[in-house]
């Protein structure tokens, strides 16, 4: 199954969730909104009609629409979440045990097993709004997303803030966890789960997480379970780190898209001093704890990743990044369209890699080379610079509502857009 192109076997052993129940292939597919762990059990959503039918499109060598970010990505490239999960789980269980899951697959794409890797979003309590986010996803974004939806300008911008101020008909959604019959089955699954990934919201700040954690440790399961956090970097507490202890490996991704004031400016309203207090407590914790950092690339922050790097290696942590070489994992922004990178007009864009080419000591780094690098590729691969206007009403926007002004951090970056 390797061995075809458009193989994925996610299909096969993930079930991933969205803030409000919705259930998509993966953390990066479009969400399955038909799926909902509102209306139905994660039993059923694991043998649904929607990924019986992504199985046997699989099992053809076929490309399926709710995998486009990984298609464009990958024609431009870049390593896509593809291509890293089918060598994650080839290593970590080995080719001939996934390849007899496939092989198990009944002829409607059913098969008889429970899932093996959990990506569980709990809720959408957040204490922060990212410019790339949006009220779904994070409760600290509502009453500003109203706020934009009324004073931005441009057709296109204010229309996709029209809708995520408004996408929210009841918060009675995002409690679709605490719901009986989603822990009954979810608890059928304990025995055969070997990974779970938790995001948010914070899932830090998420009390369900705290409770399934803590049941995890008290079953014995967790031994066998390695546990991977996408979190902010602004909540840790020792209760965390003592339940950690218990698990066969904790992974803490901590969002970070650039150093000091220009990573509170994009993670609105964080505190680096918070962060990097927190970074150094991650780095001390015990040797089953990794810590990595995984940035979400976007038309605001692209300019400035050089400096990023630079200041990580600088730290010298002893354990944070060494997973990934040194630096950070990368995510790709694709929605909303006018925040990528291919929305820059080609001047900017040539300036981007103008400015990435004075940094000589990132030139020899593997990990910057292989893996940071080809965002620049994606960056050029197509000219969509009629929503370039869209951007621009958004930063401006978004600097007459806040007290940290993109004009101020990204100076240099923005006298380069504005001309």
């Amino acid at each position: 199954m390797f061995d075809k192109e458009n193989f994925c076997i996610q299909p096969w052993i993930h079930l991933a969730t969205w803030n409000d129940g919705s259930v998509p292939l993966c953390c990066v597919a479009t969400p399955e909104y038909e799926l909902n762990l509102n209306n139905i059990t994660p039993a059923e959503a694991w043998n649904s009609t929607q990924f019986k039918a992504a199985r046997l499109a699989f099992l053809e060598n076929k490309k399926i629409p709710q995998c486009n970010s990984c298609w464009k990505e990958e024609a431009s490239g870049i390593k896509s979440h593809r291509i890293i999960e089918n060598n994650i789980w080839q290593r970590h269980l080995g080719k001939e045990f996934l390849e007899n899951l496939v092989q198990s697959t009944d002829t409607d794409g059913s098969v008889k097993y429970n899932p093996i890797t959990l990506d569980l979003r709990l809720g959408n309590t957040c204490n922060l709004q990212c410019v790339m986010c949006r009220p779904r996803d994070s409760s600290k974004w509502l009453q500003d997303a109203k706020k934009l939806s009324i004073i931005l300008e441009n057709d296109v911008a204010k229309g996709d803030w029209n809708y995520k101020a408004n996408s929210i008909s009841s918060t009675d959604c995002f409690d679709w966890f605490e719901k009986i019959e989603t822990q009954n089955s979810l608890d059928e699954f304990i025995g055969d789960i070997r990974h779970i990934i938790f995001g948010g919201g914070e899932p830090l700040l998420i009390k369900d997480h705290e409770k399934l954690i803590t049941k995890l440790v008290e079953s014995g399961a967790s031994k066998n379970i390695v546990v991977r956090y996408h979190t902010n970097g602004t909540i840790l507490n020792q209760k965390f780190i003592d339940l950690w202890s218990n698990f066969k490996e904790v992974e803490i991704m901590v969002s970070l898209d650039d150093w000091g004031s220009r990573n509170e400016y994009v993670r609105y309203p964080a505190q680096w001093d918070i962060i990097s207090a927190n970074l150094d407590r991650l780095d001390d914790t015990p040797s089953n704890i990794i810590v990595n950092l995984l940035t979400t690339v976007h038309a605001m922050n692209i300019y400035n990743l050089p400096d990023f790097a630079i200041n990580i290696i600088n730290r010298k942590w002893k354990k944070i990044c060494k997973r990934n070489e040194g630096l950070f994992a990368i995510g790709t922004t694709h929605w909303p369209q006018y925040m990528s990178t291919r929305v820059l007009p080609n001047t900017v864009k040539e300036k981007i890699v103008d400015y990435w080419n004075t940094f000589d000591e990132l030139k020899n780094n593997k990990r910057w080379a292989t893996r940071i690098v080809p965002q620049l590729d994606f960056m050029n691969q197509l000219d969509e610079s009629h929503r370039f206007p869209s951007l621009l009403d958004y930063i401006e926007k978004l600097d007459s509502i806040r007290p940290i002004k993109f004009s101020q951090q990204y100076k240099d970056y923005y006298e380069i857009l504005r001309s």
